[in-house]
């Protein structure tokens, strides 16, 4: 295998004095005029000879990157994880974004560009996934960024219309996790903020056309509260995770109350889907 060494790329993007091997960071970037931060989290058998993955995760509305980084437990993947922290707590287009259109893209490409300039980043597998906000943003990068991002994976995702503004034609591995009561973002769609959103149904239907699905849709029972549905006969997957009285929380993290799923669901649903492997979990 060939390894892209890191570099420093045309736009000189500053290399990171980033964390040792299984420990993370936070880390401070100069964006759109902004002082921006993210927690960095390197693996602990990283090693420059070999290219790595790389995750991004987003915080939902009112939280934090640290939040995000404790609740979900990312830190187990064998991949380079970067949780990037919203400015007010929030990332566009929501509502209550206090963040320009096309802002938070252009912070979360320079942090790509320095992780690029410091560690040998494995192009190919730039991986985005996020909570009920952040979900909804790592939905937008899926839409406007194929060219940078393998694949996109939302939880309890709010789908404000805008997200799907523009979108670029070009297939992209998504998988949807959303539980069938929440009470923030509703399964079915709904407005917040005086904004509405649309049902986790139909942002479905619109991906399946994006991905060129041309087959069924493959359903299974994985448990009393799970049910998978896999699109069949397109150009990249598409998996949608039903949680039958899930609310809005990140299913099997810290911070889920009920546990319908097992401990760390979420987490390990979403890495197998990325093709990642784990340490823990």
């Amino acid at each position: 295998m060939t390894v892209d060494p890191p570099s420093p790329l045309d736009n000189g993007a500053p290399v990171l004095d980033g964390p040792a091997p299984g420990e993370h960071r936070q880390m401070f970037i100069s964006s759109q005029g902004r002082d921006r931060s993210f927690l960095l989290s390197v693996p602990e058998g990283y090693t420059d000879e070999v290219s790595w993955p790389v995750i991004f995760v987003f915080h939902g509305w009112q939280e934090s990157s640290r939040a995000t980084h404790d609740y979900t437990g990312f830190d187990a993947a064998n991949a380079i994880v970067v949780y990037p922290q919203g400015v007010a707590n929030a990332w566009e287009p929501a509502p209550y974004a206090r963040t320009a259109a096309g802002e938070d893209q252009a912070f979360v490409r320079q942090i790509l560009d320095s992780l690029r300039a410091t560690y040998p980043v494995d192009r190919t597998r730039v991986f985005a996934a996020g909570f009920s906000n952040g979900g909804g943003f790592a939905a937008l990068l899926g839409c406007r960024m194929p060219d940078v991002f393998a694949g996109v994976a939302s939880v309890s995702a709010a789908y404000y219309r805008a997200i799907h503004d523009n979108c670029s034609d070009d297939p992209i591995a998504l998988l949807d996790i959303h539980g069938t009561v929440d009470p923030v973002i509703n399964y079915y769609g709904g407005t917040r903020h005086g904004t509405p959103y649309d049902p986790v149904p139909d942002v479905l239907a619109v991906d399946a056309e994006r991905n060129r699905c041309t087959g069924d849709v493959a359903t299974t029972r994985v448990s009393e509260a799970v049910i998978e549905q896999h699109w069949q006969g397109c150009v990249l997957p598409l998996t949608h995770i039903r949680l039958g009285g899930g609310g809005h929380v990140w299913p099997g993290g810290t911070a889920d109350p009920n546990m319908p799923v097992p401990r760390g669901f979420a987490t390990r649903e979403i890495l197998e889907f990325f093709g990642i492997p784990r340490s823990t979990l």
